[in-house]
């Protein structure tokens, strides 16, 4: 069953993750065929009040699924409006915390590439959480990089690859995705509460209409401090917030492709 786009405003998806066959591997640049990355998803009760997303991998499944790599970009191509989509109707990809997406247009079609890319190795981590949103030193370039690795496959004339001519027409990094999580963030600092930390994650989802791919992204998720005795909240004073009692919720969601 398809997750609809519409649903990402007010249902927290809780994302899984397999590893579906790879078509071409040129590390750290691995592509797929979207025939064999087709699912169908399983919604289930997740943690904390979120709904969980179970993959069963299904030659005749609707959604398309791209997983991630630490230090990798992973890409697929989804066909446009048509007898080609065979059903397809849905796109789907890793939880993502500090990746970036890429959208790429193939040049007179409707078809497009989608490339998830992860760089741990540079500016990856985010030690300060109330940071989550930016991307640190030499990150935006490192990931740029991965991007124009895995382009190099879809656009090697055949036999060494399909020979598309591409337009990157879409990008979607942390600095939009985890603003919200750091609103939360500062909104709990400004109550007067310590140890301020995010837990949650960001889904994206894209659902093919009439007119081609749209994609949606949403974050969710919960924030954990320590209530001081000097900012008492009227019943439950002296009370924290602890992983323990965490409700995710969806603190965003939003339109990023077209």
């Amino acid at each position: 069953m398809a997750i609809a786009i519409a649903t990402l405003a007010n249902t927290p998806y809780q994302m899984g993750n397999t590893n579906p066959p790879i078509m071409h591997n040129a590390f750290p640049a691995l592509a797929y065929d979207w025939n064999a990355e087709r699912f169908t998803t399983v919604l289930g009760v997740g943690l904390n009040g979120a709904t969980s997303v179970t993959l069963a991998l299904n030659g005749a499944g609707d959604s398309v699924y791209l997983p991630y790599g630490q230090g990798e970009v992973h890409s697929v191509r989804l066909p446009g409006p048509g007898p080609a989509a065979a059903g397809v109707t849905c796109f789907i990809t890793a939880g993502m915390s500090g990746c970036r997406l890429y959208v790429d247009r193939v040049v007179g079609t409707n078809d497009i590439i989608v490339y998830h890319a992860n760089s741990i190795g540079v500016g990856g981590g985010v030690a300060n959480p109330m940071g989550m949103d930016v991307e640190g030193p030499g990150l935006p370039q490192a990931l740029d990089n991965l991007h124009a690795l895995a382009r190099v496959y879809w656009t090697t004339p055949a036999p060494g690859g399909p020979g598309l001519n591409l337009a990157t027409i879409g990008t979607l990094g942390r600095n939009a995705y985890n603003a919200s999580a750091v609103r939360e963030m500062q909104r709990k600092v400004d109550e007067g509460r310590t140890q301020v930390d995010f837990w949650g994650g960001t889904t994206v989802v894209g659902e093919l209409t009439p007119a081609g791919w749209q994609m949606n992204w949403q974050t969710y998720g919960d924030v954990t401090y320590v209530r001081p005795a000097s900012a008492p909240k009227g019943w439950i004073q002296g009370q924290d917030k602890a992983v323990g009692n965490m409700n995710y919720r969806v603190l965003s969601s939003r339109l990023w492709f077209p």
